[in-house]
Formats: C-alpha cells, sequence, structure tokens
C-alpha cells in the first residue's frame, strides 16, 4: 500500500484529483429549462443511471460502470451543454465531445468503451432523463413534456434495434402505463 506524507507531492495531487472528480457532481442539470429539472443535480443523475445500468443490465462491465459513474464529471469545467444545443450546432457538439475527452483524459477517468458497453451507457443515460421527466409529469409538472418527448424519440431513434433493448422496453412501456394511470409504478417513480 502506497503511503503518501503531507510533503510527497502526491499528496496534494491526490486531494486535487479528488476534488476535481467530485465537484461535478454539483453540476446542475436542465439549466436552460429549470422548471424541468425540478433541482437535480449531476450527482444525482449519475447515481440513478449507474443503478439503471447495473439493474437492467447485471452482467455489465466494471468499465461500463466506471464510465456511467464519470461520464458527466467534465461538466464542472466545461458546462453542461444541452442535448437540443447538441442536436443543433454539430460543429460545436464534436468540439465539446474533444473538450470532454481531454478534461476526463487530464483527470484519469477517460474510458473507451466496447460497442455493447456504449450503447447499454447511453441508454442507461438517457432512460434516466425519461424517469426524472415521467416523475414531474405524475407530480403535474407539465413542463417536462416536451424532454419526455424528445428523451423517448432519441431513445427509439437510436437504439430500438439494439439485442440490450428489450429491458428499456419494458419500463418504458411500464413508466406509459403508470403515466396513464393503468400501473402502480408511479409509486416507485
Amino acid at each position: 500500500m502506497l503511503k503518501l506524507k503531507r510533503s510527497d507531492e502526491n499528496y496534494a495531487d491526490l486531494s486535487i484529483n479528488l476534488h476535481k472528480r467530485l465537484r461535478g457532481g454539483y453540476v446542475m442539470r436542465y439549466h436552460i429549462t429549470p422548471e424541468v429539472g425540478n433541482g437535480q443535480n449531476v450527482g444525482e443523475h449519475t447515481w440513478r443511471a449507474c443503478v439503471i445500468l447495473h439493474t437492467l443490465w447485471p452482467d455489465a462491465s466494471r468499465d461500463a460502470l466506471l464510465h456511467m459513474m464519470y461520464h458527466d464529471v467534465a461538466e464542472a469545467e466545461l458546462g453542461d451543454l444541452p442535448a437540443p444545443v447538441k442536436w443543433k450546432y454539430e460543429g460545436l457538439a464534436k468540439e465539446y465531445t474533444k473538450a470532454e475527452k481531454d478534461y476526463e483524459v487530464a483527470l484519469g477517468v477517460h474510458s473507451s468503451l466496447n460497442k455493447q458497453d456504449a450503447e447499454r451507457c447511453k441508454m442507461a443515460d438517457m432512460l434516466e432523463l425519461i424517469l426524472h421527466c415521467a416523475r414531474q409529469l405524475m407530480l403535474g409538472n407539465n413542463y417536462a413534456l416536451h424532454v419526455y418527448k424528445n428523451g423517448l424519440r432519441y431513445m427509439y431513434g437510436t437504439f430500438q434495434t439494439s439485442k440490450d433493448f428489450p429491458p428499456v422496453q419494458r419500463v418504458l412501456d411500464d413508466i406509459q402505463n403508470a403515466i396513464d394511470g393503468q400501473d402502480t409504478l408511479q409509486r416507485a417513480l
């Protein structure tokens, strides 16, 4: 086991790295639509996305779980670039993605995922958004409807043919039934 002394250069670096990794969790989500976010921060989102990933795919790799844990850490330095902005300004999105990778590499948390892990992580990320918005809708927050629908469009348009989509489809069906008042899932949201 490595023992660090206060005079050791790595001692200070350890605390700085820890702080930089943790501060990403404080970034507020949905800042361009705060009425949807209801105060959700990246830390809450990340925890929920990790739980989704592990629950839907219990065989998820360690790399996938670590990726999920740090997938938004760069927002501490770069801010949260909203998905509609990424979709509309592809050049900006490309540069932002490069900056995210540079930040993650500098922190030692960047991971290269295989195709299956990358798909599962993105589905878990989007499913967390959909679940968050579904909960807001069931609480009477109709401002969440457009984000909810955008999330569904993205999810189906991107992943519906994936071999890992069936558990996502089951959750989406349950969410819709809960919104329609046909299920008791609403108590879990």
